[in-house]
């Protein structure tokens, strides 16, 4: 029992790390496209392609982990490259420059919080993973306090000094994986107990359904966090408003995580997924409406919400998807959808429909999209469910 809470100690812990990092980076990167002299399409343009890396690379590198390295190997140099990657986009300014820098950090940025999730996980079993996020909500709390903090960084020293800022952060944590927690985490598993050979890869069409699930709901909420922050830089916010926007939004995630694990019992990951997609549609309508920005930074807070409930609710059903031994493969499928294509439709059309027709035809479109998530992600769970029923009733 010691050992395993230290286990869990450890995964905390390299969630606070990885939270910390990515507030100097994800809320405040759509404002140094525009600082250096990119329009709304231009940005959308180059969000969807380094998107379309991210969604390329993910899977591979999960499978990797699991086949191949281990994932603590691969998480380590993953977030060595994305150091590097992040320093070539501190020293870029042309719009070639930047999409090439961001495509080799997202080469290597999109497998991380797939293995960290997997690594979490691990540690957790297949009996306690809807305690998933106990662990989770770490990230958004460090990453609510580091947005705040970077947000009064950069408004005081000036965009230019984000992509070092982040660059040093996540070297630190490369370091701290590869040498302080080296050999502490779980081997890759080459086969899964009998009794937890419940889905794969191929178990369509569950798989299928969740997948298309997630790309519905993050294609729209994707593009409305970027967008959300240039839409409050232009009504005149800048980066101190886009950081109390992050980080409000972080720390809302924290309650919805914990609540997650202490309605577990009573709730199924596909009515997590649901109650996360109704905040959603909530904040949709609010930023279709008001031209406030300090409303827009404000109302944050209740897209927190739902991310909390849709983030864990999308772990725990991807979990439940794949057999134990492909578990990286399986969290970076679904981060692949979810960060990587869902980002590239949603930044290119985000950026056409935000550009062309405004926000509120933009907010509109993400709303009918996410309702239609939550009807396709419970289908997908019915079918498991289904599936594995009919596999118990032929083992008897």
């Amino acid at each position: 029992m010691a050992t395993d809470a230290h286990s869990l100690l450890r995964v905390r812990a390299l969630f606070c790390l990885i939270g910390f990092a990515e507030a100097a980076f994800v809320p405040f990167l759509p404002l140094l496209l525009r600082d250096r002299g990119l329009d709304a399409q231009a940005i959308g343009t180059v969000l969807a392609l380094i998107a379309a890396v991210g969604f390329a690379a993910g899977p591979a590198w999960g499978y990797l982990a699991d086949r191949v390295l281990g994932r603590e190997r691969t998480l380590a140099v993953c977030l060595a490259g994305t150091a590097a990657g992040a320093v070539l986009l501190g020293f870029s300014h042309s719009t070639v420059s930047l999409a090439i820098a961001g495509c080799v950090t997202w080469l290597f940025r999109a497998p991380g919080m797939p293995l960290a999730d997997a690594l979490a996980l691990d540690r957790l079993g297949v009996s306690r993973r809807d305690a998933y996020g106990t662990v989770r909500f770490w990230m958004s709390a460090t990453f609510a306090v580091g947005a705040l903090i970077w947000g009064v960084v950069l408004q005081t020293f000036g965009i230019d000094v984000m992509a070092f800022g982040y660059a040093s952060l996540v070297a630190v944590n490369a370091v701290l994986v590869a040498v302080v927690f080296r050999g502490r985490w779980p081997r890759p598993l080459r086969a899964a107990p009998r009794g937890e050979r419940v889905g794969s890869l191929g178990s369509a069409p569950p798989v299928v359904l969740f997948l298309v699930a997630l790309f519905l709901i993050f294609t729209p909420y994707v593009a409305a966090y970027s967008f959300a922050a240039v839409q409050i830089a232009a009504l005149g916010g800048g980066a101190l408003f886009v950081g109390l926007a992050a980080g409000l939004q972080g720390a809302a995630e924290v309650p919805s995580m914990i609540a997650t694990s202490r309605f577990a019992h009573r709730m199924r990951p596909a009515h997590v997924f649901a109650a996360g997609a109704a905040f959603y549609l909530v904040v949709y309508v609010i930023w279709a409406l008001v031209h406030d920005p300090l409303v827009l930074a404000l109302t944050r807070t209740i897209a927190g919400l739902g991310f909390g409930l849709t983030y864990v609710g999308s772990v725990v059903i991807a979990d439940e998807l794949v057999p134990a031994r492909l578990r990286a493969t399986g969290q970076a499928a679904s981060r692949a959808v979810a960060s990587g294509l869902a980002p590239v439709v949603g930044s290119i059309g985000g950026g056409v429909i935000f550009g062309t027709f405004g926000p509120v035809s933009f907010f509109v479109t993400a709303a009918v999209l996410t309702a239609a998530a939550v009807v396709v992600a419970w289908a997908a769970e019915s079918a498991q469910l289904a599936t594995v029923e009919q596999t118990e009733l032929e083992q008897v």
